[in-house]
């Protein structure tokens, strides 16, 4: 603990405020194509619930993307970390929803392939936007 009571950074926390910036960018793009790669075919999935259909993946896959993403954004003072995340996720799903050589897509044009298009970008931007997190 520090004087002031609060508790100290674990020493694996220190070794991340270490890295160089622009390998910490990478890291980040990195997961973010990761995450992307991940969710975007999960975004699909749904269940039957009586006549109603219910599309669990589009709602795990947009806790999960926006939880990378504020992670990011409170990890670091500076917005870049977080937009490199969120880079990583929005350029897999792109490529993701391009047609294949065989002529299949892994985001249709129905509803939920069109709001995952959209929603992660748009989280994206009011993380991003957010204001950098107050430092006691």
């Amino acid at each position: 603990m520090y004087d002031d009571g609060q508790l100290a950074p674990r020493e694996e926390f220190r070794l991340l405020e270490k890295l160089p910036r622009p390998l910490k960018w990478l890291i980040a793009a990195v997961g973010g194509v990761v995450i992307g790669a991940v969710t975007t075919p999960l975004a699909q999935a749904s269940v039957d619930v009586g006549s109603v259909t219910i599309p669990w993946g589009l709602v795990l896959s947009l806790i999960v993307v926006t939880a990378y993403v504020l992670g990011l954004r409170f990890m670091s003072d500076r917005r870049l970390l977080a937009l490199f995340g969120a880079i990583g996720v929005v350029v897999v799903n792109m490529l993701l929803s391009l047609p294949g050589p065989g002529g299949g897509v892994i985001v249709p044009g129905n509803l939920v392939g069109t709001l995952w298009a959209a929603l992660p970008s748009l989280i994206f931007v009011v993380v991003i936007a957010l204001p950098a997190p107050r430092r006691r």
